[in-house]
């Protein structure tokens, strides 16, 4: 069960990093700098907000990214195998 949350956790990780570029991209390519001020003043605040990375602290001690939970989703996947294996 444990392995299906995390995938499904590192699936809509992915999908939100994804999403946000597309954002980011999308936003910049309209004619933003021809709009009135205030939205104008928006659209600045959308690409800049999609342009931050999503962060996810463990423990209040670091920052884990995509990559740092994929590797500890690799190696729990490992040392789970070795400790079946054993049993």
């Amino acid at each position: 069960m444990q392995i299906v949350l995390n995938t499904l956790t590192m699936c809509c990780l992915g999908f939100f990093t994804i999403i946000g570029k597309l954002i980011a991209n999308a936003t910049y390519e309209t004619l933003w700098y021809d709009m009135p001020i205030n939205t104008n003043r928006i659209i600045i605040f959308i690409i800049m907000r999609s342009q931050k990375q999503l962060t996810i602290t463990a423990g209040k001690m670091m920052d884990m990214s995509f990559e740092t939970f994929t590797n500890i989703m690799k190696t729990t996947a490992s040392y789970i195998s070795v400790l079946n294996a054993m049993y």
